[in-house]
């Protein structure tokens, strides 16, 4: 190299350094891809907090509103509700979470998203959204309960990890619950009852 003449050494370097950026960027683009190609569920496990999944899950609720609106249906289905407390409670203890200890959380997060679908009702009488269309109610219903086992996911690592939820000051976790027609009073309930979930014993 110490014979190179001025120019060449020049062209060698520039040569040089645009095949180390060539390669930085293709493993660049391999860690990209490598993140892009896991599942939605693992990425928003990894990269959301216990009060940003239940969130997340109440974020659905102008989706299922305005769904049951199109079609007559009413807000309240009781063997839906059923259903989806059973399958919670199996997802719940499979992860090693007393069912007992949940059901009131559970039920909490029912009763939330049922006040902000009439909320939601209730504001469309005086001024309808006629611009605005809902997801079909079948899919929403399956990423409400994707979401829906993330949370106990969740839970049940935050527990085993620290024996408690994160975080567990009640004005800290409400602030990260920032849905339209969800009331504090929704808030504090939500919190209370997850406060009291506690592992098998």
């Amino acid at each position: 190299m110490m014979n190179m003449t001025g120019s060449a050494f020049s062209l060698h370097l520039r040569q040089r350094g645009s095949l180390l950026a060539k390669t930085a960027i293709g493993s660049l683009l391999i860690a990209a891809i490598g993140v892009s190609t896991l599942p939605l569920t693992a990425q928003a496990s990894e990269n959301s907090s216990l009060p940003g999944l239940i969130n997340q899950r109440l974020s659905y609720m102008k989706d299922v509103a305005s769904s049951k609106a199109l079609n007559h249906q009413p807000i309240e289905v009781l063997d839906q509700e059923a259903k989806v407390l059973a399958d919670t409670l199996k997802v719940a203890e499979g992860a090693g979470i007393d069912p007992v200890s949940i059901k009131p959380f559970i039920v909490a997060q029912m009763s939330a998203a049922k006040a902000i679908q009439y909320r939601y009702r209730a504001d469309w009488l005086a001024t309808p959204e006629t611009h605005w269309q809902p997801r079909p109610l079948n899919q929403i219903r399956s990423d409400i309960a994707a979401l829906s086992s993330q949370i106990i996911q969740r839970l049940a690592v935050e527990l085993k990890a620290n024996g408690k939820i994160s975080p567990d000051n009640e004005a800290e976790f409400s602030a990260q619950l920032q849905q339209k027609n969800l009331s504090e009073a929704d808030k504090i309930q939500l919190f209370t009852t997850l406060k009291q979930v506690h592992l098998k014993k």
